[in-house]
């Protein structure tokens, strides 16, 4: 459960100021989760989240399930009045009226988690403007199942980061490649598959603003 007191916090971090904002001091703050990366398991592991945030905080949680290459979500109307996006998906290939509902949110620049595939979640186009000019990313594919060490970036603003609070190193698989990042990242976490590999140390996470809303890779 290490992990998902982990993912809680980077909700908590997101989620700052949008409580502010909301009628009631009371008010369920709103996620919408959009699942769809099967090699990653992302359904099995956000239905168990969505139980783990529901039982422990002051959340309403809806989802859409999809799966790899997916033409068409269920539930996603729910996405227009939350206000969180949490995508963890892979290559999917949405219509454009769904996608329209996807963009309105960042549009409106309200927060958003992206979890591993979620820099490549949709068809090329749509991946250029979510991975580059919203979160701030620039995937490059990745490499092997080396092991990989993940750890803080050896910064005050990564260390000290309210994300990272109690959150130490842990290994991986998979490391992915990222090309040069947007200018305003704060980068928190490198992975680091060792010197065997030429240029085998990248961002894993980091956080941005956009258009208002705090953004979280």
């Amino acid at each position: 459960m290490r992990h998902f007191r982990f993912l809680s916090i980077l909700v908590g971090w997101v989620f700052i100021g949008v409580a502010a904002t909301a009628n009631a001091a009371d008010k369920p703050l709103s996620i919408h989760m959009i699942s769809g990366s099967k090699e990653y398991k992302s359904e099995p592991s956000l239905k168990m989240f969505q139980v783990y945030l529901e039982k422990r905080f002051n959340v309403r949680v809806s989802a859409s399930w999809g799966r790899d290459g997916v033409k068409e979500l269920d539930n996603l109307d729910k996405l227009k009045s939350a206000d969180l996006m949490l995508i963890f998906a892979r290559r999917m290939k949405l219509g454009e009226e769904q996608m329209k509902i996807i963009r309105a949110h960042w549009e409106a620049g309200k927060p958003i988690i992206g979890l591993r595939t979620a820099s490549h979640a949709f068809q090329k186009a749509d991946n250029e403007t979510f991975d580059r000019v919203v979160m701030g990313g620039n995937y490059k594919g990745h490499f092997g199942n080396e092991p990989v060490k993940v750890t803080a970036d050896n910064t005050d603003a990564a260390r000290k980061h309210p994300v990272l609070a109690g959150v130490g190193p842990f290994t991986s698989k998979k490391l992915y490649k990222a090309g040069e990042l947007a200018k305003d990242v704060t980068v928190l976490q490198y992975g680091d598959i060792g010197p065997s590999k030429k240029e085998g140390r990248h961002p894993v996470t980091w956080v941005r603003v956009h258009k208002g809303g705090r953004m979280l890779y």
